[in-house]
């Protein structure tokens, strides 16, 4: 069974605080993300929601996941499949406050997918449309937090 990780970072001129405030806004997420259609809190506790999220992967149109979000301010929000296409699939966002007042933003993501997906996991990975996706993702994140 094809298990992909790969993880993305860039650097961010803005507090931490101010970045994982960006983060911890789940529902701001199809705002910040393009592929990103729907996303409906199912669930919300202290430290945690369960959302359900429509977008679309792999240059696929939309899937429908079931995922549950946890936070540990200000340091990292994990993502974490619990009904979608994928065997296991988790993400992270993990920060960093920097000397200079800056935050590094790492965004990982680690997928364990079987049959077609697994198949096409591997495409997509080899083709670097996740990577750019990742990126475009941190991107977003940095550029709302800096204006």
């Amino acid at each position: 069974m094809p298990e992909f990780r790969l993880v993305v970072a860039v650097t961010v001129r803005a507090p931490i605080e101010r970045v994982f405030a960006i983060l911890a806004d789940v529902e701001r997420y199809p705002q910040l993300f393009r592929y990103m259609h729907d996303l409906q809190v199912v669930e919300r506790r202290d430290k945690s929601l369960l959302a359900e999220v429509t977008e679309d992967m792999f240059g696929l149109k939309v899937f429908r996941v079931l995922t549950r979000f946890t936070f540990d301010p200000p340091r990292k929000v994990t993502m974490e499949q619990v009904r979608g296409p994928f065997d296991r699939a988790i993400g992270w966002f993990t920060l960093t406050s920097q000397s200079d007042g800056t935050t590094r933003l790492e965004h990982g993501a680690e997928i364990v997918a079987s049959g077609v997906l697994g198949w096409l996991g591997t495409k997509v990975l080899e083709s670097g449309l996740a990577k750019r996706r990742m990126t475009e993702e941190v991107r977003a994140i940095k550029m709302a937090a800096e204006k």
